[in-house]
C-alpha cells in the first residue's frame, strides 16, 4: 500500500503568488475565498487545505496526484 499518512507540500507557504481559491465551510454552512492553504495529497488526490471561519479545516480536491 504506499506511505501511510499526509504529505505536505511547502510549495506555497507565504509565496504570494497562489491563486485565490473558493473554499466552503462545512460547519459554517458558508463559502469562502482564501489564498493562505497547504497542499496536501491524500489516498491519490491532491488537495488545498486553508482554515475555515469556523476554525475547522477546509479541503479542495486540486486534481490526481
Amino acid at each position: 500500500m504506499g506511505i501511510m499518512g499526509i504529505l505536505k507540500s511547502n510549495s506555497n507557504n507565504g509565496a504570494g503568488n497562489c491563486p485565490e481559491l473558493n473554499f466552503y465551510d462545512v460547519k459554517g454552512r458558508q463559502k469562502f475565498n482564501s489564498t493562505k492553504y497547504t497542499i496536501v495529497v491524500k489516498s491519490g488526490r491532491r488537495f488545498a487545505v486553508s482554515k475555515a471561519p469556523s476554525g475547522i479545516d477546509a479541503y479542495r480536491i486540486i486534481g490526481k496526484a
